[in-house]
């Protein structure tokens, strides 16, 4: 894929521009591109990525309703309806919604805790999130687990396991039964930049490549692996160059760019399925919230650096700014929006907390086959 329907320049990448890479001032305007050993930055005309209204308008719905969701959690959290603690994705929505949308029906998708753009976006009902969340009944789990440890099988989501890097494995294999079954179909996973970390995340993405399945990987880089920053968490310059030992497509993109996360993982779902697989992409967003709603973050976190982000890069509020601007789009219309999605958000949790608490002596049903 050359792009050549959005870029305004490409130029091949030198070793000198990793050893000063400036996440939010060199990925505004461009992409990296990997292929093999040639990297190249590809300058975009975002004007070129508009996508029709409807798509926009249905973007738009997503995302707003993924933040109104988590807003609901966090007020239902305080309010102590909800067990033990809540992790959130602020600023990593766009990049759920975004790479999301483009799975088809039938195809699975691996998330993780900061991924609910991506069940929103791949079907998972909103009182269905919640209820889990409450230990309710109608949850996925009927009550047995809580946060973002779910699935949801009608719409092919596999459940979190908190050890992260076993995302990977998890997706190569449902990755290797599509390639095995023959059906085109692609697996799509996202996991932190700490997860990269773990052996789970080499022995999966290695067994991947080596076998050629339908995968996308997406690394999303927050910045921070709860407390640890990133020049501690590993050596290289961005996570992307290891798509390279791998020998992998590999994209390096703003993630708080939605609709260029749509265009790229439209391309590399399209490449897996067509066996040109897997594709690794990173991420980059900034996490605009604690690890968790315990985590006092100002204590280790650059707030300087985390307020600008905010105020330059909030996935909707950059989204909604390109759509008015491009006219495809009113203000009138952006409002409308939103407050359809907080008041689905509203009424989703009021379903969610009148679902029953399952009963004790049902707690082990349904989880050992005799």
């Amino acid at each position: 894929m050359d792009h050549q329907e959005i870029y305004k320049k490409k130029r091949s990448a030198r070793p000198s521009d990793f050893s000063d890479l400036d996440f939010f001032k060199d990925l505004e305007n461009h992409f990296l591109e990997i292929k093999e050993l040639e990297m190249s930055w590809i300058e975009f005309e975002t004007p070129k990525l508009i996508p029709n209204k409807e798509k926009a308008m249905r973007l738009h719905s997503l995302i707003t309703l993924t933040r109104a969701i988590e807003e609901e959690l966090d007020s239902a959290f305080r309010a102590g309806h909800i067990p033990g603690t809540a992790f959130f994705g602020r600023g990593n929505e766009g990049a759920s919604v975004g790479s999301a949308f483009c799975l088809q029906d039938e195809e699975w998708l691996v998330p993780m805790h900061r991924n609910c753009g991506s069940h929103i976006a791949k079907g998972h009902p909103p009182e269905s999130i919640m209820a889990h969340f409450f230990g309710r009944k109608d949850g996925p789990s009927e009550g047995r687990d809580g946060n973002f440890h779910m699935g949801y099988r009608p719409k092919n989501i596999t459940q979190l396991i908190s050890h992260i890097g076993t995302t990977v494995p998890i997706a190569t294999g449902l990755a290797w039964a599509e390639k095995y079954r023959k059906t085109n179909r692609a697996v799509l996973t996202h996991i932190g930049e700490g997860g990269t970390s773990s052996g789970d995340f080499h022995e999966g993405i290695n067994f991947a490549s080596v076998q050629k399945l339908p995968l996308v990987i997406i690394i999303d880089n927050n910045q921070y692996a709860y407390k640890t920053l990133l020049e501690k968490q590993y050596a290289c310059k961005s996570l992307i160059l290891k798509s390279t030992g791998y020998g992998i497509p590999g994209y390096l993109i703003d993630g708080t760019n939605m609709i260029l996360v749509n265009y790229i993982c439209e391309i590399a779902l399209e490449m897996a399925r067509k066996g040109e697989g897997p594709i690794l992409i990173e991420s980059i967003t900034m996490r605009a919230s604690g690890h968790s709603v315990y985590d006092k973050f100002s204590d280790y976190v650059d707030m300087e650096d985390m307020n600008l982000w905010l105020e330059k890069r909030d996935p909707i509020k950059r989204y909604e700014q390109f759509l008015i601007n491009s006219g495809i789009v009113t203000e009138k219309e952006i409002e409308d929006s939103h407050f359809k999605a907080k008041e689905k958000a509203a009424l989703s949790r009021d379903i969610a907390l009148k679902s029953p608490f399952p009963k004790p002596e049902e707690m082990e049903n349904e989880i050992f086959a005799d």
